[in-house]
């Protein structure tokens, strides 16, 4: 499945350059209340924490890109780990790194 493998391929790199950028916004906010109001420091709180949860959706995501791939190597690609029958194309082609068919993933978010 070339056009998976490279679709997969391109979505680790770009995510781990997000990876990178997040990392920076992650940084502790200053305590100094003289360079920044309350509400700013509040507000640039509030910025950080959105950044760790980005940070975490998108090293989970990455994690999953990675696991498909590997799955491109053994030829498990495209079959659903729960129930073994095919994804569907659309489904891979939305969500490469997918790895349940629909209604698997239904029962699994229940």
């Amino acid at each position: 499945m070339p056009n998976h493998k490279e679709a997969l391929s391109i979505l680790r790199q770009t995510l781990m350059d997000e990876l990178v950028l997040l990392q920076s916004q992650t940084d502790p906010v200053e305590l100094d209340q003289q360079s920044i109001g309350r509400v700013s420091r509040i507000d640039a709180i509030q910025q950080q924490e959105l950044a760790k949860s980005n940070y975490r959706a998108a090293a989970l995501q990455l994690k999953e890109v990675i696991a498909a791939l590997s799955r491109i190597d053994e030829d498990e690609y495209g079959y659903c780990e729960e129930c073994g029958e095919d994804i569907a194309s659309a489904r891979l082609a939305v969500k490469p790194e997918v790895r349940f068919c629909v209604s698997c993933q239904a029962s699994h978010e229940q």
